[in-house]
């Protein structure tokens, strides 16, 4: 019987021959520790425990989907994002560390106030339920095209307690949205069609993530460009719309918001990339 230290130098053995050699380590600690139902501390704390066959049977078939590519993510079925687990699948696109500055400058805007803030594209509702878990007082509605998207947002509202302030609607972007809107939150796909091709093999989730969850058009900024354009009928007076982009696209979509008629500024991430453009209506004179 292998211990626990053999059988994780054997799986960051495979997983360094994998689709992904350099997270093989990390990797291989995360599986191991879900297939024991244990902390990474633990695990590194007594490598000479004996590993029991149902869970080396286990491991087995984890690492040989993670060396496929497979995301990890996925593997364990949840994804930390503002502190909070998520329930991921591949019906939805996983969470991205870097869209918690968007969650960051909408919890700045809202302030504590009774406010309507849509979601735009919730997947996952990660944002929706990020807002609604640290905004009380705000109305928080969510929309996506993809009704499979909409279950799994609709199973982490309920587990993290926000499933009554939250509003799932089905829908095309701005689409489902009738009344005046305070705040706009929109990470909505941004790869170009010719860009995925390529990132599929190098960023492997991508290859499992659902299409339509990243990718965009010849330029990447079809969706953005049709929300933009409607945000004029659904921003109320001294409202906000925050677009998450791929940095090199800052300029595009600070163009794209100035079009509406909106005041827009450039949001930088923890990396110092920008990330997150701003656009404020003024408010009615």
């Amino acid at each position: 019987m292998r211990t626990w230290g053999e059988a994780r130098a054997e799986a960051v053995r495979r997983l360094r021959a994998g689709a992904d050699p350099g997270t093989a380590a990390l990797d291989s600690d995360v599986l191991l520790a879900f297939a024991l139902g244990i902390t990474k501390e633990q695990l590194i704390a007594h490598p000479e425990t004996p590993l029991a066959d149902a869970i080396a049977a286990r491991l087995e078939a984890l690492v040989g989907r993670r060396a496929a590519g497979e995301p990890v993510a996925y593997l364990r079925g949840w994804k930390e994002f503002y502190s909070e687990r998520f329930r991921v699948d591949p019906r939805v696109l996983i969470p991205r560390p870097e869209t918690e500055t968007l969650v960051e400058e909408a919890l700045r805007i809202i302030a504590g106030r009774a406010a309507v803030v849509v979601d735009l594209g919730t997947g996952s509702g990660a944002i929706a339920c990020s807002i609604a878990l640290h905004a009380s007082r705000a109305r928080v509605i969510a929309t996506d095209l993809s009704r499979d998207a909409l279950e799994v947002a609709t199973q982490n509202a309920r587990e993290l307690g926000v499933a009554n302030r939250i509003e799932l609607r089905e829908g095309d972007l701005l689409a489902p949205i009738t009344e005046r809107i305070d705040l706009v939150c929109a990470n909505l796909p941004y790869l170009r069609d010719d860009e995925l091709a390529h990132l599929t093999g190098v960023r492997t989730s991508l290859a499992y993530e659902p299409r339509a969850a990243v990718s965009a058009g010849a330029d990447g900024l079809d969706l953005i460009r049709r929300a933009a354009a409607d945000l004029p009928r659904v921003l109320a007076p001294g409202g906000v719309a925050l677009f998450e982009c791929d940095p090199p696209q800052a300029s595009s979509v600070t163009q794209l918001l100035d079009a509406a008629g909106l005041r827009t500024r450039v949001i930088a991430d923890l990396a110092g990339s920008d990330r997150v453009i701003r656009g404020d209506l003024e408010s009615a004179q």
